[in-house]
């Protein structure tokens, strides 16, 4: 059986099989207390419940093993039969953890985004205090699509079709600043959807400051008239009988190099398998999952750019 205090005098058979480090994960388990026991009780005193609260099974697993458990379903994406095997519990068991804890998860994911308040007047910040406390002068926005098993509804599978990857994906779209640390993720949508009218459901356009540049690939054409007020970039894309230019292809060669931090992120993101293997489960645990992940990786993300601005 697999218990944390086991598994923490081997570090990097944690990182392996559990995606963080020992620091990171005695940190993410101080956050998900709180935030665990309020889930709980919102939980336990909903007005259909039979028993009071106090009543019913205990957890056989402590909180955690819990998220042990929940860390390497999300770096391994093993089947339930499997986690049941390693830690000692039924397939349900380990389902039934899984869900409860995800949705927590999610809120602490939610947590590390958002765009810093830029420095007020008369809070007497230096150049090198702004740029270092307020690092986003550059919103990028990206969106990535995975495979989800095939919807039976026909209308279902037909909106989550993908043209792009010529299979049913989910889309969901990131937007990050120069640093690659996250700044607001999207509800997800069927992979159907163009990157451009996804970006105008997700209503992101609202939250990015208007101090910040924003740009996005190819798949962004069109996206200065969602951001009237903002500057944008995006790369010049050659159409029909009117090749690129060799001025255009090298300004999206430097667009490239500007915007290669969204793809290290996403990267980052699909290091844990439930965002790159093929999507198993129940569609309205998908932005669960995905937020879920982002809880672990935006603040490595946070705390690498930190100690890069010390040195």
């Amino acid at each position: 059986m697999i218990t944390y205090e086991k598994i923490k005098k081997k570090p990097r058979a944690l990182k392996s099989i559990a995606g963080v480090s020992t620091a990171e994960f005695e940190e993410l388990c101080r956050k998900l207390v709180p935030a665990w026991i309020a889930s709980e009780h919102k939980r336990l005193s909903r007005p259909n419940r039979q028993r009071a609260i106090g009543g019913g099974r205990r957890y056989t697993l402590e909180l955690q093993e819990r998220l042990l458990l929940t860390l390497v379903w999300l770096r391994l994406y093993l089947s339930t039969e499997a986690l049941g095997f390693f830690f000692d519990i039924h397939k349900s068991t380990a389902s039934r953890n899984t869900r409860r804890l995800l949705p927590v998860l999610r809120q602490l994911g939610d947590a590390t985004l958002g765009w810093p308040d830029p420095p007020k007047r008369g809070e007497g910040k230096s150049v090198q205090e702004a740029l270092r406390d307020y690092p986003d002068l550059l919103a990028i926005i990206d969106a990535t699509e995975q495979a989800i098993q095939r919807p039976g509804d026909n209308e279902q599978q037909k909106a989550h079709y993908s043209g792009k990857k010529k299979r049913h994906t989910r889309k969901t779209q990131i937007v990050v600043n120069e640093k690659g640390e996250i700044r607001d993720v999207s509800a997800s949508t069927p992979g159907s959807v163009h990157d451009l009218e996804h970006f105008r459901q997700s209503g992101t356009a609202e939250k990015i400051p208007k101090e910040a540049t924003a740009g996005g690939d190819s798949g962004y054409q069109g996206l200065h008239k969602e951001l009237p007020d903002h500057n944008v970039f995006v790369p010049h894309k050659a159409r029909r009988n009117h090749p690129l230019t060799e001025d255009e292809k090298l300004a999206n060669r430097e667009l490239s190099s500007v915007r290669i931090v969204v793809e290290n992120t996403l990267a980052e993101l699909k290091h844990f398998k439930v965002l790159s293997h093929r999507f198993r489960h129940a569609l309205d645990s998908y932005d669960d999952a995905f937020r879920a992940v982002v809880a672990i990786v935006n603040p490595r993300i946070a705390l690498r750019v930190a100690a890069a601005s010390v040195t």
